[in-house]
């Protein structure tokens, strides 16, 4: 077997072709596409959620999606509300804080430039709010833990999303 190499070897550098073992053959793919830097990035969840503090307590849904729709089209659930959920404490009091989600990711990033330590309330000083992105993290035990998730209807999503994008 040695001998078939070597015979091997010996026409194909006499026919003027050189080969190397010297590594792994290289790929040919399109042009201009590098496999290596695409190959092992996880896939980025979009954040469009942002959490605004130090609102007014007597602040409601409504006046917080007016101000707050000139920046972006604000998601929708189910029933077609807002999707602004306002965080109250154990005996139903609202606590001045809200998260509201937005559609695109870009309109985080123009609410938190031109909304954070503006006014809730055009003209009030003291509705200066506090805008900064809304931060995710699974909570610790609890009940919420061993909920069973919620199943979405998938034709109901479709269609708010795409009237969301008219």
């Amino acid at each position: 077997m040695v001998a078939r190499e070597n015979k091997k070897r010996k026409t194909e550098q006499s026919t003027g072709d050189i080969t190397t073992n010297a590594g792994p053959p290289k790929k040919r793919g399109k042009k201009g596409k590098d496999d290596s830097s695409t190959a092992h990035k996880p896939a980025q969840s979009k954040n469009t959620a942002i959490y605004v503090s130090h609102l007014p307590l007597d602040a409601t849904i409504d006046e917080i999606a007016e101000r707050f729709g000139k920046f972006g089209v604000i998601m929708e659930d189910d029933a077609g509300e807002p999707k602004i959920k306002m965080y109250a404490d154990e005996n139903g009091n609202f606590m001045g804080h809200a998260l509201v989600v937005y559609f695109m990711e870009d309109s985080v990033t123009l609410a938190i430039n031109l909304l954070d330590e503006a006014e809730l309330r055009l003209g009030d000083p003291r509705s200066v709010m506090r805008v900064k992105k809304g931060e995710f993290g699974h909570k610790e035990g609890g009940e919420s833990g061993d909920a069973p998730r919620r199943v979405v209807d998938k034709k109901k999503a479709t269609q708010r999303i795409a009237k969301l994008k008219r």
